[in-house]
């Protein structure tokens, strides 16, 4: 692999595992979009065929390099979505190649972030979405609201959520009805009131 490369993406790794012992939820957030964008950019130099011989390898930010990978083969996202490593892990829950069965599995993930990712993946069933809904972290509660493909009864349930940043996540979901989103506009907290109202100025009616 191309030294400069590696490099980028050894401290981008060391960012989000920095963030993932901060105190402050909002820490891996922070840092997410630009993991991602570097593991783009180093799985086009790569390949398919190089990033799944990464999958046995013995350093943790290569096999989450592997994990994260289209390519990599769903019989292999099977044997890493219980991997030792928090941040391989966190790679195959995010990666829309890896199948239902191993998002399933993940489900009961002590950690939170996890469970984030669970709720981000475009292909993780209906039924475990609806689930991560309830989920006990207000993180992940918003990252079902904020997701487009979330089912639509489970992102009106989330509208009588208690906590204001999952409401303010579903009022900034632009798969939300105009009903939903109307109602919302009303909401007791003005920061979610003001994200229901821009979200109301850009979806067409229907």
């Amino acid at each position: 692999m191309d030294d400069l490369v590696l490099r980028e993406w050894s401290e981008a790794c060391a960012l989000v595992e920095a963030a993932l012992a901060s105190p402050d939820p909002d820490a891996y957030f922070n840092v997410r979009s630009r993991w991602r964008r570097v593991e783009e950019i180093v799985h086009a130099v790569l390949g398919d065929a190089a990033a799944q011989a990464l999958v046995h390898d013995e350093a943790p930010y290569l096999r989450a390099l592997a994990a994260r990978d289209s390519g990599v083969g769903s019989e292999l996202l099977e044997r890493v979505c219980t991997d030792a490593a928090l941040i391989v892990r966190l790679s195959v829950a995010s990666n829309p190649a890896t199948p239902p069965t191993a998002l399933a599995a993940m489900y009961h993930d002590a950690t939170w972030h996890v469970r984030v990712e669970l709720a981000d993946n475009p292909s993780s069933p209906s039924w475990l979405v609806t689930s991560l809904a309830g989920d006990r972290s207000q993180r992940v509660r918003a990252a079902v609201a904020g997701s487009p493909t979330a089912p639509t009864d489970t992102l009106g349930k989330l509208a009588a959520d208690p906590d204001w940043h999952v409401r303010a996540a579903l009022a900034a979901n632009k798969a939300l009805s105009r009903f939903k989103l109307r109602q919302l506009a009303d909401d007791s907290d003005m920061r979610v009131v003001a994200a229901a109202r821009k979200t109301l100025a850009t979806v067409p009616f229907t």
